[in-house]
């Protein structure tokens, strides 16, 4: 196979246009508008990990699902090309929307990730979370 079909830029997109920044990470915009920063672990092939370092959704399109549909574009995405999503630090005790951001990323099969558990953060409650691709049949 070309390792250009392969490779984390050809994947992402799948979601949407992709641009490659200065903080070594694609900024992917959907169809809808969200912007998603993703880092792979890899330079070339199909990467096996990608980390979620933000989404961005405009003032005008928020609480219209935008986000919401991103992920879940994202996650199916995932369990196509089977890597493994990480994000967080998620949970800070002095974010008015906590709990919310903290449920919507559960919702989505995200899990606290105890390989950083021990890690040592500014606030005691907030932790990483991983989401392990589902196998497609």
């Amino acid at each position: 196979m070309n390792p250009n079909l392969e490779s984390s830029e050809f994947i992402f997109q799948e979601l949407g246009k992709v641009r490659w920044t200065k903080f070594d990470a694609f900024a992917v915009e959907t169809k809808l508008g969200a912007v998603l920063l993703l880092s792979p672990n890899r330079d070339s092939g199909a990467p096996t990990v990608v980390h979620i370092g933000e989404i961005k959704v405009p003032n005008l399109l928020r609480r219209r699902g935008v986000a919401t549909q991103a992920m879940n574009e994202l996650c199916l995405l995932a369990d196509k090309y089977q890597f493994r999503l990480d994000a967080g630090p998620i949970g800070w005790t002095d974010h008015p929307w906590r709990d919310k951001f903290v449920e919507w990323f559960l919702k989505f099969g995200f899990l606290p990730d105890e390989r950083f558990a021990s890690m040592q953060l500014d606030d005691p409650v907030a932790f990483n979370v991983c989401r392990k691709p589902e196998l497609l049949l």
